[in-house]
């Protein structure tokens, strides 16, 4: 995989989120890119950015709609500091990751659900929630339908506006693999936890329901083996062209291979899929 990569021009702003606060980029390719990097003193989360390249490549191959990425060279010159809070330790130099910004695109609201037929049939691809929830389970995905106390649900989806259409596209997968707290450790063995995911959440569930029982279980049983697929080779390569810029988890590769090639673990993650239906 050749990760594109572009530098910046002009910060627009910083984002104010819970997780990496992303800064807002116009870079030297005349896009928009929100560029993540390492916000607090744990090193070890660098290794966020990187599960980000490895979803956006994986759910490429999964042909499910995301958000170009590019890793983005902070120049000289670009930094503006008295916009910047979370991102201070930030210098000119350092790679970030870059999501390209989807123009008229907007995130999917904690309270957003699916009520009648004529909005499920307004969604262009509906049969894609499944797929991503089925996802977030194989990555071990903790941030997507993680609840928060004063904003509700984190569902990290945009809704694209497709002609008289709504596609779906996920974006955010900075914690898959379990996120900070199984950076180095997370494994096969760990199981799958269905809780704080989108496979729970009242946006999956009002989806769900309007697609029938056979065409529900179509849909998971054309996906699954999509996923035992050897992937081996792109991700050691990934993750081979990513410590160049970044200090990674030792056998960070080999970890995430083995989770996701494990069948006895794809198989839990279709059992709490078909599950989610009845």
């Amino acid at each position: 995989m050749l990760i594109k990569q572009v530098n910046t021009e002009l910060l627009l702003e910083e984002i104010k989120t819970d997780g990496h606060a992303p800064l807002k980029f116009l870079c030297d390719n005349g896009e928009i890119y929100y560029c993540k990097h390492l916000p607090t003193l744990n090193k070890s989360e660098i290794n966020c950015l990187a599960y980000e390249v490895v979803a956006n490549y994986l759910l490429q191959q999964l042909e499910i709609p995301t958000p170009e990425i590019a890793l983005v060279e902070v120049l000289e010159g670009t930094l503006i500091k008295k916009l910047i809070i979370k991102n201070r330790r930030l210098r000119e130099g350092d790679v970030c990751f870059g999501s390209k910004e989807v123009k008229f695109a907007q995130e999917l609201h904690a309270i957003q659900e699916i009520r009648t037929k004529t909005e499920f049939n307004k969604i262009l691809n509906p049969t894609d929630i499944v797929k991503i929830a089925l996802f977030d389970l194989w990555v071990n995905n903790v941030d997507r339908g993680r609840y928060f106390d004063d904003v509700g649900i984190n569902y990290n989806l945009l809704i694209n506006p497709v002609g008289s259409k709504q596609q779906i596209l996920a974006f955010d997968n900075a914690f898959i693999f379990g996120g900070i707290d199984q950076i180095g450790i997370f494994n096969p063995k760990m199981g799958v936890d269905a809780n704080n995911k989108l496979v729970n959440t009242p946006y999956y569930k009002s989806l769900i329901k309007h697609i029938d029982q056979k065409k529900f279980l179509d849909i998971v049983n054309n996906f699954i083996p999509l996923l035992p697929v050897n992937y081996d080779k792109s991700i050691s390569n990934i993750v081979k062209e990513l410590r160049k810029n970044w200090a990674l988890t030792r056998n960070l590769d080999e970890r995430i291979i083995a989770l996701l090639s494990s069948r006895e673990h794809i198989e839990h993650c279709k059992n709490i899929i078909i599950q989610s239906k009845r």
